[in-house]
C-alpha cells in the first residue's frame, strides 16, 4: 500500500531550529536547536544546543553550549545527527561544546503566536530561552527518502511551521543577528522553524 513504510526508527520527535545571522551576506553568527525526543535507543530527553560563531575557533567567550536531561541522548544526537546536519558540518564550534546534564526545561506554546522552550541549569547557573514568533505561514510537510536527507542512512518525516521572527536569549541576553529569508524545501522561509513530529527511520 502506497505511504507505508517499515524499517528501524533511531528517533523521533521536534527539532525547532534558530539560525541567525548579523550580516546576511556573511556566515551565520549562531546555530541553536531544541530537540525534545519521545523515542530513541537511548531513551526520551530533552536538549538545548547553542553555538556562538559556529566556523571560528572562538575566544573561549562564546557560548558554545549543550544543555540536556539525558546526556548519552544528547551526545548520540550531536553526534550522528547534527555534524551531519548541512550548516553544522563545518561548525568546528562543536569541539569545543560545554556539556551541563541537569537541565530543567520549560515550554510555553501560545501558537501560532509565539513557542517558547527554556531551560536552566541549576549548577551552571545558566537559562536559554528560544523564541519562535508569528508561524503564520502555512505549514511544509516533507517525507525524504534516504538519498536527500542530510545523514544519507535514513528517510526522514516532518512537519515545519515557520517564524516570522525569532530570537535566542542566554541569561536574558539575545544573541547577535537576525533570521534570514531563505530556500527552504521548496519553498521560501525564514531562518527559524518550529519542526514537530520529526522522525528518522532507517528504511528497510
Amino acid at each position: 500500500m502506497t505511504g507505508i513504510k517499515t524499517g528501524t526508527l533511531d528517533w523521533t520527535g521536534d527539532n525547532p531550529f534558530i539560525y541567525l545571522k548579523t550580516d546576511p551576506d556573511q556566515e551565520w553568527s549562531s546555530l541553536s536547536l531544541y530537540f525534545r525526543i519521545a523515542s530513541s535507543a537511548h531513551g526520551s530527553g530533552q536538549a538545548i544546543l547553542v553555538l556562538d560563531n559556529p566556523y571560528e575557533e572562538g575566544t573561549g567567550e562564546e557560548n558554545r553550549l549543550l544543555i540536556t536531561n539525558n546526556k548519552p541522548l544528547a551526545d548520540y544526537l550531536v553526534r550522528d545527527f547534527v555534524r551531519y546536519f548541512g550548516l553544522f558540518r563545518k561548525a568546528v564550534a562543536l569541539d569545543k561544546l560545554k556539556v551541563i546534564d541537569d537541565g530543567v526545561f520549560q515550554t510555553e506554546n501560545r501558537f501560532p503566536e509565539i513557542v517558547v522552550e527554556s531551560v536552566e541549569s541549576p549548577s551552571a547557573g545558566v537559562k536559554i530561552e528560544m523564541e519562535w514568533h508569528q508561524m503564520t505561514q502555512p505549514a511544509i510537510c516533507v517525507d525524504l527518502p534516504q538519498s536527500e536527507t542530510q545523514t544519507q542512512k535514513h528517510e526522514m518525516m516532518c512537519v515545519f511551521h515557520p517564524a516570522q521572527r525569532a530570537r535566542v536569549l542566554v541569561n536574558g541576553v539575545p544573541l547577535a543577528g537576525n533570521t534570514i529569508e531563505r530556500d527552504f524545501n521548496g519553498s521560501r522561509a525564514q531562518s527559524a522553524s518550529l519542526a514537530n513530529s520529526e522522525t528518522w527511520v532507517r528504511v528497510a
